[in-house]
């Protein structure tokens, strides 16, 4: 279902994993190991993202002795395909794009980071963690989604999560290549020990079928109309709280949402505050921090008074900053 979902192709594969984080991680020893074999010039391999990308690849790097070199993304929060090519350096060995990122939510241009990739001869790896399992069904509604998945030239790996809009419980993620082959390169096998062959090719070596009996059977319970749906309710929801928010005076949506994700921002008040003050009255909340922004990760609401109860909040609490009743305390808040 996964497959046919985020379209790998034929003579692709794809493995579940416990989350975005491992998906990662694997397609990060992929390409190091990929390159050891095809760049063996490399001294310390190198990843070149954009800014916004996830900080799962510098955690990745950290344990596997590679580097991140972070480039700016460009005015609109996409990433810089320019700055990503003048940061690559004999050591590259990959690319990386998202679709889309998670602090501003626009996808990357993949197609443009795939012909760089293959003009440099390195690895692409798309992060849709957030997106995989929501844009397929955006586009099937004729919402105009960038491409991003295996089928773009240049993408060697793409990672995504059901536990995000899959809708199933956390713990199941997946990876998957663009040709099978590739797995070869994250298969670690050993069996100089006393109880014989011990071979795997993700990071655990114990899995539990919980989580993944759990998405089985959300995933059959929705069906493709069930996730049409849930895609529609999203969009519904989305435009509630758009146009609430471009009603309250001093907010402005920093981007016009493009997969799941809002994100509005003022250029007369403190939006800290105003973060602060929905987190007192209970509402959840990300806050970014680049710009400084309030962040949502949107799911389908089927009551409308739940968003009309957040906004009315909003706008007790702007006009509360506004009047300088509310002022922000000081640390930021941090969210996973």
């Amino acid at each position: 279902m996964a497959r046919e979902i985020l379209s790998v192709p034929e003579g692709g594969h794809l493995t579940l994993t416990y989350g975005g984080t491992e998906s990662n991680f694997l397609a990060v020893v992929v390409a190091r190991n990929w390159a050891r074999e095809n760049l063996p010039n490399v001294k310390t391999p190198t990843i070149v993202a954009p800014y916004s990308a996830h900080p799962s690849f510098d955690k990745a790097a950290h344990y596997l002795g590679m580097e991140v070199v972070r480039v700016p993304c460009r005015d609109d929060y996409r990433a810089d395909v320019d700055a990503l090519a003048a940061a690559i350096t004999d050591d590259t060995v990959m690319l990386v794009g998202s679709a889309p990122p998670y602090p501003h939510g626009l996808v990357d241009p993949i197609r443009e980071i795939g012909a760089l990739a293959q003009a440099r001869g390195l690895w692409l790896h798309v992060d849709g963690c957030v997106g995989g399992f929501l844009i397929p069904f955006l586009k099937k509604l004729g919402v105009d989604v960038p491409d991003y998945d295996l089928n773009v030239p240049g993408v060697c790996s793409l990672s995504a999560d059901l536990h995000k809009f899959g809708f199933t419980p956390i713990g199941v993620s997946t990876i998957s290549l663009e040709d099978a082959a590739h797995v070869a390169y994250r298969t670690f096998s050993f069996d100089d020990w006393p109880y014989g062959n011990y071979t795997v090719d993700v990071f655990p070596g114990s899995k539990s079928a919980m989580m993944i009996a759990a998405a089985w059977a959300v995933m059959k319970h929705l069906g493709e109309d069930g996730y049409l749906n849930v895609a529609r309710g999203l969009l519904a929801t989305q435009a509630q709280l758009v146009a609430g928010v471009e009603a309250i005076d001093g907010l402005r949506l920093l981007t016009q949402p493009e997969a799941g994700i809002v994100v509005y921002i003022s250029d007369a008040f403190d939006i800290k505050a105003v973060a602060e003050g929905l987190t007192e009255r209970g509402h959840a909340i990300g806050v970014v921090k680049e710009p400084p922004a309030i962040h949502h990760l949107m799911e389908p609401v089927e009551d409308d008074r739940f968003v009309d109860a957040y906004l009315a909040s909003l706008a007790e609490i702007v006009e509360e900053v506004r009047s300088g009743a509310r002022v922000a305390k000081g640390a930021d808040q941090v969210y996973a």
